[in-house]
């Protein structure tokens, strides 16, 4: 049996290959593929929507979405609405969008828009029976203290 002339039956992997590059190359591998951005788009959007997007969204949408749930979140509410209503002048059919400025309206207290924007989600969407459930909380709330959406988010 022949054995290598930089490995020896007692050496073990870490005293072949020198330790500092064996964690740089594993903390490498980590950080690229924790950073990609398949990997931002994908996170659920965290108190935005309780819902999950649709899987089929295009990535010009998911980013636009994605920029205007960080705006949310920040609360530059009128910087969310102009990012969403970018999206919708791509393509006005996606509920998600919708359902985005219903949110961001809800937490400006412009109840009335708020209720339009969710019934106008709820026109087009196709299988997402939670995303209907959402909207339906929006549109039959009386005031802004009824919605168990503003409940929720209150409560984190």
């Amino acid at each position: 049996m022949q054995i290598s002339r930089n490995y020896r039956s007692n050496q073990t992997f870490l005293q072949i290959v020198p330790y500092k590059q064996t964690l740089f190359l594993l903390l490498s591998l980590f950080l690229f593929t924790a950073c990609s951005p398949q990997a931002v788009l994908d996170k659920p959007a965290s108190g935005v929507l309780p819902v999950a997007d649709s899987a089929q969204l295009p990535d010009v949408i998911k980013t636009l979405i994605s920029q205007s749930d960080h705006q949310f979140l920040n609360n530059d509410f009128a910087g969310a609405l102009a990012t969403l209503e970018r999206a919708v002048r791509i393509n006005p059919r996606y509920a998600e969008v919708w359902s985005r400025m219903a949110q961001v309206y809800l937490k400006q207290g412009k109840i009335e828009q708020a209720r339009q924007h969710a019934k106008r989600s709820n026109s087009v969407i196709k299988n997402n029976d939670s995303l209907r459930k959402f909207n339906n909380e929006i549109i039959t709330s009386d005031s802004i203290e009824d919605s168990s959406v503003i409940q929720k988010e209150q409560a984190h």
